[in-house]
C-alpha cells in the first residue's frame, strides 16, 4: 500500500486506538496516538491539561503534536483525539496531507456505542453532564469537518477489530491516487469531494461510487469513451452532440429516462463526457426528485479544468448561455489523461482556452509544468477557489475570466465558436477593456496574446461580427447584477468590475477585431 500515512478521525469512543494498532501491525507500520504523544511530552493527563490550561491551550499542544508526528518520513498508521479537526490549521494539514498522498480514515459509531465505550474511561475532560446528550453536540459541531477531511467513512459499530482493519485497508487502497496521478480535494463540508486526476484515473471510479446506491443511470454521447463495469443495475443514455442539445427538453428526456429506470433520490446519475454532458447531467440530477447524487467522468480536457468540477450545472436559453441551472455539487470526479490522446485537435484546443485563464489567476508557470501535473494544478486551483466562494459570491466570479464575452460570442455566432475557442477570445477582448480603463498596460495586452499563441488559439475576433448585438447579449449575462460586470486583469490581479460604460466595450471589440 502505498502514501506514508494513514490517519484515524473521529469521535471518542468509535475505536481508533485499538483499530489502529491492529491495523498498524498487518500493515507493518509503527502506531502513533497523538493524545498519548501529549501526555508523555506534557507529563500529565489530558484531563489535568484541560482543568489547569483551559482547552485553547490543549488545542495549540495537539497542533503542534500533529504537525510533528506527521512531519516523520516513516509510514505510520496515526490515530488522532476527537477533536483535532476543530482547529482550523489541523484540518488544512490533514487536508495537504492527503494532496501528497496520504489517507485519511473518519471511524463512525452510534451515539449510545460511544456512549457505552466512553464510559469506561475518566480521561475525557469534555464528557461531563449527560454522555450521550454531549456526544450529539460534538458529533453535530464535528460532522462536517470529518467529511471535509476524510478520504471514507468507516461504521465500526457491531464490528471486530478485524473486520474493521479489513474494511480499513479496502477503502485506503480504493482511494489511494492512481500511479502517475493524484486526488485533489473540494472541501466543502459534508459535501466534500475528490477530483481523481491522471493516467489511469478511472480505476478509482468505484471508490467515489456511494455504498448505498442500488443503480445508476449513465449519461453520455455517441463516441464518448465507455467506463468500466461496475457493481450496479445501470441503464445508458445518450444525448446528442453540439449545444443546440443543452436545452430544458433534454433534461426532460434524461428525467422521463429516470423514471422509466425506477431511479431514487438515494441512487445516481454518472456522467461520462465533455463539459455539455457534465453540465446537463448534473442539472439533470439537480433536479431529479429535488436532488439526486451524481458522479462526473470528465473525458475532454475543458471538463477536466472546468465543468466537471464546482457543482455548475445548467442548459441554454435562445437568449443566452446557461442561463437556467443549479449549484449541484458531484461526490466525485475522474479525470483521466489517458483519454486526452484520443480527443480532436479542436477539442483539446477548446480545453486550453479553458487552461490560459489560469495564467492570469495565479502567476504560475503552467507552460513549465508537464501536461497532466498543468492540469492538476488547475483543478487544485478551481478546487481552493470554489472552497472558498461555492456560489460566486465572491472570488468564484474570477473563473468567469473572457466568459462575459465569451458566452456573447457563442451566442451570437450560433456556437460558431466552441466554448473554450470562445473564451480565448474573450480573453483578448477582457485585456483590451482592461487596457482602455486604465489597469494593465500593452505589455500586459501582449503577455495575452503569447499565453493564447503558446496554446495555438485564435486570438483575433473575426471582422464581421455584429458588435451591437455582442454588447446586447452582454447585457443578458448572468453576472449582469448591475449593469455590464466584466472579471477583468489589473495592478492586483484580476477583479470583478461593475458598471463598465458601453462605449469602452465596443472600442475593446473593435481593438481586439484588428490587426496587430
Amino acid at each position: 500500500m502505498a502514501a506514508p500515512h494513514v490517519v484515524l478521525v473521529g469521535l471518542m469512543g468509535v475505536g481508533k486506538s485499538s483499530v489502529g494498532r491492529a491495523l498498524a501491525r498487518e500493515l507493518k507500520r509503527p502506531f502513533v496516538d497523538t493524545d498519548s504523544v501529549i501526555e508523555s511530552n506534557e507529563g500529565r493527563t489530558i484531563a489535568d491539561i484541560f482543568a489547569v490550561d483551559g482547552e485553547s491551550t490543549f488545542r495549540e499542544i495537539e497542533r503542534r503534536t500533529l504537525d510533528s508526528v506527521l512531519a516523520s518520513s516513516e509510514p505510520a498508521v496515526i490515530a488522532t483525539g476527537g477533536g483535532v479537526v476543530e482547529t482550523d490549521e489541523c484540518r488544512e494539514t490533514l487536508l495537504r496531507l492527503r494532496r501528497a498522498g496520504a489517507r485519511v480514515v473518519w471511524l463512525a459509531a452510534t451515539i449510545a456505542t460511544m456512549a457505552e465505550r466512553t464510559g469506561r474511561s475518566n480521561n475525557r475532560p469534555l464528557l461531563t453532564g449527560d454522555r450521550e446528550s454531549t456526544l450529539e453536540r460534538l458529533l453535530d459541531r464535528r460532522r462536517g469537518f470529518y467529511e471535509e477531511v476524510s478520504d471514507a467513512k468507516i461504521d465500526t459499530d457491531g464490528k471486530s477489530v478485524a473486520r474493521i482493519v479489513r474494511e480499513v485497508m479496502k477503502a485506503v487502497s480504493q482511494t489511494s491516487a492512481p500511479a502517475g496521478g493524484r486526488r485533489v480535494r473540494v472541501a466543502l463540508g459534508e459535501r466534500s469531494y475528490d477530483v481523481a486526476v491522471g493516467a489511469g484515473a478511472i480505476s478509482q471510479l468505484s471508490s467515489m461510487i456511494p455504498a448505498d446506491a442500488k443503480r445508476a443511470v449513465i449519461v453520455s454521447q455517441v463516441g464518448v469513451p465507455s467506463i468500466p463495469e461496475i457493481d450496479l443495475p445501470t441503464h445508458l443514455v445518450h444525448i446528442g452532440d453540439g449545444e443546440h442539445s443543452k436545452t430544458l427538453a433534454t433534461v426532460e428526456d434524461l428525467s422521463r429516462q429516470f423514471a422509466q429506470f425506477g431511479l431514487t433520490r438515494n441512487d445516481l446519475v454518472i456522467g461520462v463526457g465533455g463539459g455539455l454532458v457534465t453540465d446537463v447531467a448534473g442539472f439533470a440530477a439537480a433536479s431529479w426528485h429535488r436532488g439526486t447524487r451524481v458522479v462526473h467522468v470528465a473525458t475532454t480536457l475543458l471538463a477536466m479544468v472546468d465543468a466537471a468540477i464546482g457543482g455548475k450545472t445548467g442548459v441554454n436559453l435562445p437568449e443566452g448561455k446557461n442561463l437556467v441551472g443549479a449549484f449541484w455539487q458531484p461526490s466525485g470526479v475522474i479525470c483521466d489523461t489517458n483519454w486526452l490522446a484520443t480527443l480532436p485537435d479542436r477539442e483539446l484546443r477548446c480545453g486550453w482556452g479553458e487552461v490560459a485563464k489560469y495564467h492570469f489567476l495565479t502567476g504560475d508557470d503552467l507552460l513549465a509544468m508537464p501536461t497532466d501535473e498543468r492540469i492538476a494544478r488547475c483543478v487544485q486551483i478551481k478546487a481552493d477557489i470554489v472552497a472558498q466562494d461555492e456560489r460566486e459570491g465572491g472570488r468564484r466570479a474570477l473563473l468567469n475570466y473572457g466568459h462575459t464575452f465569451g458566452h456573447a460570442i457563442e451566442t451570437v455566432t450560433g456556437h460558431h465558436f466552441a466554448h473554450g475557442e470562445a473564451v480565448a477570445l474573450g480573453m483578448i477582448c477582457a485585456a483590451h477593456l482592461a487596457r482602455l480603463t486604465g489597469r494593465i498596460d500593452d505589455q500586459r495586452v501582449d503577455t495575452h496574446y503569447r499565453v493564447l499563441d503558446a496554446y495555438g488559439l485564435q486570438s483575433r475576433l473575426p471582422a464581421n461580427l455584429d458588435h451591437d448585438a455582442l454588447l446586447v447579449a452582454m447585457g443578458r449575462d448572468k453576472k449582469a447584477t448591475a449593469g455590464l460586470v466584466f472579471i477583468l486583469d489589473g495592478h492586483n490581479g484580476l477583479e470583478s468590475v461593475p458598471g463598465v460604460d458601453p462605449a469602452r466595450v465596443l472600442e475593446s471589440l473593435a481593438l481586439a477585431a484588428g490587426v496587430r
